[in-house]
């Protein structure tokens, strides 16, 4: 192995550190040899020291050789810290290996929980040679790169991590201090050494610093429509387990061959051994397979691709299949034995004992694989599946960085703002900001709706700048009278949030009809640059909720932004960093809270523009109107917009039977009325209530505001279904 890596000076720093017993953090890009690296300190320090390798996950641990935490610790399911410090847990078979381990390290710590790292931490302070002591006197090697797969946290366990842990992060652990672990980044990157546009496009992705040219770069390389030519080999990478196997069995299927099927042999105890592959395994001549194994003979390497030539039964009964590889070698594939291990203490030293095995052939079906499961691996040729969506920070990162080139990636359609998602929890963590230092800061603030659904979106955004603050030409609108005149250092504006804005009328007393000329985040975003170019950014709040919120809500607007300066505030031991405008600024605007009033910033005539687009077929309530009136007598311009027309009386439509969805939260005669309660009282009233609006199963929208921005809403002007307040209704409704 030691010809096969080539030991830079960061792994050396690393080695050293490793083999002189130190802590050590060991990440880096994707492709920089990290698990290579670790395999080579197992192999040159097994046989002198008591090093076990573990990982979150089965494919990780078969990635490295080691073993699943949860099979090497014993933790049963619902394990608590408590139980571990009381005595209830025990860690089993491994009591005597943890008493007498020297190191332990984690591969893929990216995917370690908060909650599970601390009971790693607790297990080895109670069992571990040194008992009492910190980790119990293990060195403790973490491996990994956070800005890939993140710690799944399911729906029910979110309220759990935000009262017990700031993040779900291992570095979140109450038992990890950044002070008992060396750091060591590996920078080089092996994988796409021969390609270094793919290198920088990677590097941007990862870090989430991502421009419309990255994006252009990226998205040549869409092929909606892409069928791989004869005799190629390429992987489609997906985001669920549903769209992999739907692919493979789609492939299987579309083959007009025999279908065999091998049955796994297991003996022994497998019982929490990850299966490498199916137990019942499917396939086909002309299947395309992955090999899940290391050949002896150097035949093949685990993900290594081919495609089945031939299949039959040799004299032991046994499947033997042809495959041809990639390279156009064939060979002849037979069942292969995975030993079911424990590490077991001996004299002083670990070994590894058999108490079981797996025998399949060792291959999947590899026409697709998930995301998750391809962390890991090199790849020369893949199709990325985006259709579904990308919904875990680091996801895509991981899919792209799978392959060695640019030309061997083909992208289903384009990449989008949304699907670049990095946690700027991480990056507050590694400290991974550059730029330059500010000389001032700013302080950042908004109040948002939505908390009840979890989409949460700003509804009003501001800027302090603090006394006497100077500004140069470029933000010269601040001195409009609307904000207060020439000595004015706040700024602060509405935000659309295109959405039900809920009691947000009661809350802040801001209505749907102030928002409906208000812009967007996206929208409002040029002005904010202009305002901040140079400037670090203190959040008030929690910064990393603040951050996500700003983030989620510029990418749904199509918006990536360099969002450092904001990301690192909050830290006391942060070095404020001064945010960058975008070096073509565009013309926008903002409505003035007190005065609810449109102050344009850059080309009034351009803003006039982008305010007709955007009031194209919505219908203004008379507030609304009258601001479009003010700004277009103010700067000279003019913008067309259509107002709210007249409607039958409510008593007139609202007859039994009539179908009927609701938006919205009302105070009416200072009682406040909820959807769920309005839906009640309608179906009292003899009406059929509906949970959406339709163009045939809805016949009228009751709206808090009939000016909503809501989904129903917004669905009920292309419909052509009349809107009415929910006051309306509730007089109506009274009798």
């Amino acid at each position: 192995m030691a010809d096969q890596l080539r030991l830079t000076g960061d792994f050396q720093r690393a080695l050293e550190l490793m083999e002189a017993g130190e802590n050590v953090f060991i990440t880096g890009d994707a492709g920089t040899g990290k698990s290579t690296l670790i395999r080579y300190f197992i192999k040159r320090r097994r046989a002198g020291r008591n090093v076990v390798v573990a990982a979150p996950t089965g494919i990780a641990a078969l990635n490295v050789g080691g073993y699943t935490l949860h099979r090497l610790f014993s933790f049963p399911p619902g394990v608590t810290r408590d139980d571990v410090r009381s005595g209830a847990y025990f860690p089993r078979a491994f009591a005597k290996v943890i008493g007498e381990l020297e190191t332990l390290i984690i591969d893929e710590v990216s995917m370690v929980r908060a909650d599970l790292f601390d009971l790693v931490c607790e297990a080895l302070e109670m069992y571990g040679p040194r008992r009492g002591y910190p980790l119990g006197g293990v060195q403790l090697v973490l491996v990994g790169d956070l800005y890939q797969l993140p710690p799944v946290v399911t729906p029910a366990e979110e309220e759990y991590f935000t009262t017990v842990y700031e993040n779900p992060y291992f570095f979140a652990a109450h038992h990890y201090s950044p002070e008992l672990f060396h750091t060591v980044t590996l920078r080089e990157i092996f994988r796409q050494q021969g390609d270094r546009e793919l290198t920088e496009l990677l590097r941007a992705v990862r870090s989430g610093r991502v421009t419309g040219g990255v994006l252009s770069a990226l998205n040549r390389r869409v092929a909606g429509e892409f069928s791989p030519p004869d005799g190629e080999f390429w992987l489609t990478l997906a985001p669920t387990n549903r769209r992999v196997t739907a692919e493979n069995m789609r492939k299987l299927e579309l083959l007009d061959e025999q279908e065999f099927v091998s049955f796994a042999e297991r003996r022994g105890d497998t019982e929490h051994f990850e299966k490498p592959t199916d137990d019942e395994l499917h396939f086909k001549v002309g299947a395309q397979i992955m090999m899940l194994t290391n050949d002896p003979s150097d035949r093949w390497v685990n993900g290594t691709l081919g495609q089945i030539l031939r299949i039959w039964r040799n004299e032991e009964g046994d499947f033997e299949v042809d495959v041809r590889f990639r390279d156009g070698s064939e060979v002849a594939v037979t069942p292969h034995n995975w030993d079911v291990t424990r590490p077991v203490a001996d004299g002083g030293t670990l070994r590894r004992e058999i108490v079981g095995s797996f025998r399949q052939l060792p291959f999947k079906l590899a026409w697709a694989i998930t995301i998750h499961k391809s962390q890991g691996q090199t790849l020369d040729r893949a199709v990325i599946e985006l259709s579904g969506g990308i919904f875990a920070n680091g996801q895509l990162y991981v899919a792209l960085s799978r392959c060695r080139s640019l030309a061997g990636i083909v992208l289903t359609r384009e990449i989008r703002a949304r699907d670049v998602r990095v946690d700027y929890r991480v990056r507050r963590f590694l400290a991974d900001a550059s730029g330059t230092l500010a000389e001032r800061t700013c302080a950042l603030s908004m109040r948002v709706v939505g908390q009840s659904d979890g989409f949460i979106r700003p509804i009003h955004i501001a800027l302090d700048f603090g006394p006497g603050s100077p500004h140069g030409d470029n933000s010269a609108f601040l001195r409009d009278e609307a904000l207060g005149g020439p000595h004015v250092n706040r700024f602060e504006s509405l935000v659309n949030p295109a959405r039900d804005i809920g009691n947000a009328t009661e809350k802040y007393g801001i209505s749907a009809a102030d928002l409906q000329v208000a812009p967007s985040l996206g929208e409002l975003w040029p002005a904010i640059e202009r305002l901040v170019d140079g400037w670090g950014i203190e959040v008030t709040g929690n910064p990393d909720e603040v951050l996500a919120i700003i983030d989620a809500e510029l990418k749904r607007c199509g918006i990536i932004a360099p969002l450092e300066p904001f990301g690192l505030a909050g830290d006391p031991h942060a070095v404020p960093i001064a945010y960058h405008a975008s070096p073509s600024p565009r013309a926008a605007w903002f409505i003035a809270p007190r005065s609810r009033r449109i102050v344009p910033v850059g080309d009034p005539q351009e803003v006039a523009r982008l305010l007709e687009e955007k009031l194209f077929e919505l219908p203004l309530a008379p507030a609304a109107a009258a601001m479009i009136d003010e700004f277009c007598e103010k700067y000279g311009v003019r913008v067309t917009y259509k107002t709210l027309g007249e409607q039958p009386d409510i008593s007139s439509i609202l007859t039994p039977g009539t179908r009927v969805a609701f938006t919205g939260t009302v105070n009416f005669r200072g009682t406040i009325w909820e959807r769920g309660e309005m839906e009640a009282l309608a179906a009292t009233r003899g009406l059929e209530v509906k949970s959406s609006v339709s163009r045939t199963r809805c016949d009228v929208l009751i709206a808090a505001d009939v000016t909503s921005l809501s989904r129903k809403a917004k669905n009920a002007r292309e419909f052509g279904k009349p809107i009415y307040a929910a006051v309306e209704f509730l007089v109506w409704a009274e009798g």
